[in-house]
């Protein structure tokens, strides 16, 4: 027995039944009873107040629990700008769409097209490895010109972000980090700045 819940109440769904006084010769229909009635769902009024109710067991291992994303486009983009911190204007470009709709992908109002959803998760996905690693200047090394003129921004734009670009930023990042640490720079009173890692490249990578 399936049941609907519905504002009327609760409705028990029995398949199979036949109304009393509906003849021998009467083929069983499914009706809906509850709430002091009987309803034939055949009947189209009736249809729409019908709901299948269907408990689905999913079994994965780990891997594949670490995989499974279920965020939808706010939350992902609400992550992308809390870890990343890339202007509108960033995003739009990446995306390939206008500043609204970006706004609009925010606040829920609209749904990405699929392709357009693909680059949003991407472009999450760097944001959660980025935190995982405490990655410092975020928002200035997504923008290096690291990959063959290219910054990480310009490979999702073009689709053509993968694991090891992500993984090869975090590591030159640590290292540039450790350096600037190690620097009397980081012992200056002067106030730091992200001017200098606009328009860096990683040196010695393969692309």
């Amino acid at each position: 027995m399936d049941v609907a819940h519905r504002e009327q109440g609760f409705y028990a769904w029995r398949p199979g039944f036949q109304l009393p006084n509906a003849g021998e010769d009467a083929e069983p229909r499914p009706f809906i009873f509850g709430t002091g009635s009987v309803l034939d769902v055949f009947r189209r009024e009736v249809l729409h107040m019908v709901e299948a109710r269907t408990s689905i067991k999913v079994v994965m291992d780990d891997s594949q629990a670490a995989r499974l994303d279920l965020r939808r486009a706010p939350e992902h983009l609400a992550n992308i700008k809390q870890a990343l911190k890339p202007s509108i204007s960033d995003l739009a470009a990446v995306f390939g769409v206008s500043r609204q709709a970006v706004y609009k992908w925010m606040n829920g109002e609209a749904t990405p097209e699929p392709g357009k959803s693909g680059r949003i998760s991407k472009l999450s996905e760097v944001a959660d490895a980025f935190r995982d690693a405490q990655i410092r200047h975020a928002h200035a090394i997504v923008k290096m010109k690291a990959f063959n003129s290219q910054s990480l921004l310009d490979l999702v734009a073009a689709d053509r972000l993968e694991k090891s670009h992500i993984d090869n930023l975090i590591d030159e990042s640590r290292k540039m980090d450790a350096a600037y640490d190690r620097s009397s720079m980081a012992k200056s009173n002067a106030k730091p700045t992200d001017d200098w890692l606009a328009t860096a490249s990683i040196p010695g990578h393969p692309e």
